[in-house]
């Protein structure tokens, strides 16, 4: 049998086996209806429709807080459902029982479409709107689907709802807060619960152990189930020219193949937590025209013009933006009045239609209307929270991960060494623990500024957002650099944290062979592989102790120069140039700073000078390295007679 996921006692998610002879019956639905009913603060009684197998009709024989009748679509929940989702539960009842149920609340009745799950002796009910079935036969399954994630949400919190997307929202919940459910289902549906403030809310539904906090019922659930082959928190570190950023950026496209979103930040010395996690900051507010740029002032010049009329306005804006996309320019500007104006089309043809239509133009023009209303207002600072890349994607990871198809958010940081990320971190140093779900498993406070900017990102209450951690779904992938003068040394606490991938000096060599550039004029003149000649460098700096972290990775030079989009030869004017520029800058001044004379033993006249071994270069090619250098690298002699001068 299939494995599929189940939530268990407690909440906890588990992927076993799907047995079919533990799904519910009709009667044990009704038992599992009978049972939330009797937790009502008043008397209930629920029976079975008669000819009418998964519908059932509740009533209240005394006060009934203006409940009244309520007829209910009904089935035990199954896995299974779309193509590849171990982890849904869905409902099928026929087409003909949805639609009874809808009718009924066509009449004033309240009409309920609910699953019931049931493993372990818990019960989560599971509802969606009721919406009529359009299905050919009344014999049609109707499926309904919801996360099992939302249902062990549900186990532990009480109350969740799980968007589906388009403005509407399934429910879970345990059974004593069916009261609850229909006091509000009528708004539950479609609109999120931290609105409840909004909606008469029921005095003292359920007894007090029952019932829970608005906290509880807004709570960010950070667990999707989200599954990859790829580590959360990974740093790839090697030598210089490695490939480490070639290689993250080749796996992310694995990563976000189906979707996601991805984000790059670089660290430097002087980056701080206020860069990476967010803070407040000093922005201009008004509308000075000394911070509207050339094309502003100028269609701001045309609308604040009060010697031409709307027509005349109307027609110098046109030739400005008729390429970008017009919609609805008269009412945008403040043009119309109740005047028929001639408008346009793109070609330049007349409009035709009434004023409705004739005035349906011009979006682009949207941001100049503002400008135009604020454009006297006296410029001023004020100061707001603005987010760094880290709380960026933790929003929108988050805001996916409330979906009910949650997507990979990748957060890439290069160089990470180079500032000190212990004060980078700061406290969310702690939510780089991954629990077992990958989720982090300690959270941390959130500052009033980071609930009010995730409270609007997620549109959810502040409350739900008073602790936070990272999701499954967000990913901290990195690059280090050892070699690198100037880098801050990570403490041990801060390192077991991540997994670590050493990417060897010639681990990305593959698309290096056979690459060879023309070094050298005269009697130097050679053609030389690159690859071989890197190792010969390489193999050179070994022999004089010197840690391969600080020799010559395969593309130390920009692969877009030592791999050719055609064919072997690699352009040899841009190879010179960068040569000179990143690889003898390199050794000179770091890896091989104190072999200087021995490594360029073959710059005769001054090999203490970077730019006479420069010069040297491009007349002498590779014969301005150590002999052994020279032999290692198998060059192929070109050389002629041409007479040899300065570049």
């Amino acid at each position: 049998m299939p494995e599929y996921q189940f939530a268990d006692k407690g909440g906890k998610i588990v992927s076993v086996e799907y047995d079919k002879n533990n799904n519910f019956s009709a009667e044990q639905v009704l038992e599992s209806l009978d049972s939330a009913f009797n937790k009502f603060p008043f008397p209930a009684y629920v029976e079975q429709v008669t000819g009418y197998d998964d519908v059932f009709h509740a009533t209240f024989p005394e006060g009934n807080d203006g409940i009244g009748d309520v007829f209910i679509c009904a089935k035990g929940t199954t896995p299974g459902g779309r193509s590849g989702l171990k982890d849904e539960q869905r409902i099928q009842p026929k087409a003909k029982y949805l639609n009874y149920v809808f009718e009924r609340g066509e009449e004033g009745k309240k009409a309920i479409f609910l699953g019931v799950y049931n493993r372990d002796g818990e019960t989560i009910l599971c509802t969606w709107k009721v919406i009529a079935s359009a299905a050919a036969s009344t014999e049609t399954p109707i499926s309904k689907q919801i996360k099992i994630t939302s249902i062990a949400k549900a186990m532990r919190e009480g109350f969740v709802q799980q968007d589906k997307g388009k403005g509407e929202y399934a429910c879970a919940f345990r059974p004593e807060f069916l009261y609850f459910y229909l006091r509000n289902c009528d708004w539950l549906h479609t609109g999120h619960i931290s609105e409840l403030a909004e909606h008469t809310m029921p005095e003292n539904f359920g007894s007090s152990e029952d019932t829970v906090s608005e906290k509880g019922f807004e709570e960010i659930d950070f667990y999707t189930g989200i599954k990859s082959k790829y580590p959360r928190n990974r740093i790839i570190f090697g030598a210089p020219g490695t490939g480490k950023s070639f290689t993250l950026n080749r796996e992310a496209k694995k990563l976000l193949v189906d979707g996601g979103y991805e984000e790059r930040v670089t660290f430097h010395p002087d980056y701080s937590y206020a860069n990476f996690v967010g803070t407040y900051k000093p922005v201009m507010v008004g509308g000075s025209s000394d911070i509207i740029d050339a094309k502003s002032k100028d269609v701001l010049s045309v609308l604040l013009d009060k010697t031409k009329t709307a027509q005349q306005k109307y027609d110098l804006l046109y030739e400005k933006f008729k390429d970008d996309g017009l919609t609805r320019l008269p009412i945008l500007l403040g043009l119309y009045t109740d005047e028929v104006f001639k408008t346009r089309k793109q070609d330049g043809t007349d409009a035709v239609g009434d004023n409705s239509v004739e005035r349906n133009h011009g979006k682009a023009l949207r941001p100049y209307v503002a400008l135009a209303s604020d454009v006297k207002v006296k410029e001023e600072i004020a100061y707001e929270y603005v987010p760094g890349p880290f709380m960026r994607v933790l929003a929108k990871a988050l805001k996916s991960a409330m979906t009910d198809n949650p997507k990979p958010h990748l957060l890439i940081i290069e160089e990470i060494n180079r500032a000190n990320v212990a004060a980078v971190f700061g406290d969310v140093f702690q939510l780089l623990d991954r629990a077992s779900n990958n989720a982090s498993e300690y959270e941390i406070a959130t500052t009033n500024e980071m609930r009010t900017y995730l409270a609007k990102e997620l549109e959810v209450d502040k409350s739900a957002i008073e602790t936070i951690k990272i999701p499954d779904n967000m990913f901290l992938w990195a690059t280090m650099n050892s070699a690198d003068q100037g880098v801050f040394p990570m403490d041990t606490a801060f390192k077991r944290r991540w997994d670590f991938t050493y990417l060897g000096i010639d681990d990305s060599e593959k698309d290096l062979i056979g690459k060879t550039v023309v070094l050298g004029t005269g009697n130097t003149k050679h053609k030389v592989e690159w690859n071989k000649l890197r190792k010969a460098i390489n193999n050179f700096l070994a022999k004089e102790k010197i840690n391969e972290d600080k020799q010559l990775g395969p593309y130390f030079i920009a692969r877009n120069i030592v791999v050719p989009e055609e064919g072997t030869e690699i352009d040899n004017e841009r190879f010179i140039h960068t040569f000179k520029s990143k690889v003898i800058m390199y050794l000179f001044e770091d890896a091989a700073k104190q072999k200087r004379s021995k490594l360029f033993e073959g710059c005769f006249e001054n090999s203490s000078r970077y730019s006479e071994i420069c010069r040297e270069f491009g007349k002498k090619g590779i014969d301005i390295f150590h002999r052994d250098i020279q032999l290692e690298a198998a060059p192929e002699d070109l050389a002629d007679t041409s007479p040899v001068g300065d570049e």
